[in-house]
């Protein structure tokens, strides 16, 4: 029971992540596409579900960030919306993927 919880904790973070990364990666997305990329995803997860800590914390941030993206998208890209989906899943990935860099970096500094 605890590990198909685990694997489908792996599949939601694989949907979330693969709608992130379609309109960044693919010029033209498909079903298929979109079902490699949450099965490639989620077993990344599962493969490091020692991390998993690390995984939600980036997982909420592009989630957050995707609000606050598509908020203030509403004002500056009103007639650009072609480009819009792009900016705001590709500002939403760095978002993730910066809180890991600093996660990592920091990780190994030492203060006084």
């Amino acid at each position: 029971m605890d590990l198909l919880i685990l694997v489908l904790k792996c599949i939601l973070i694989g949907i979330v992540w693969a709608a992130l990364l379609m309109p960044v990666v693919f010029k033209r997305a498909g079903a298929l596409k979109y079902i490699v990329t949450v099965v490639i995803i989620a077993l990344l997860c599962y493969f490091f579900r020692g991390y998993s800590y690390m995984i939600n914390t980036m997982t909420t941030i592009a989630l957050v960030a995707l609000i606050l993206a598509w908020i203030t998208s509403m004002a500056v890209f009103e007639k650009e919306s072609k480009v819009k989906s792009k900016v705001i899943a590709f500002s939403c990935i760095i978002a993730g993927f910066s809180y890991l860099i600093a996660t990592l970096i920091n990780s190994n500094w030492q203060f006084l």
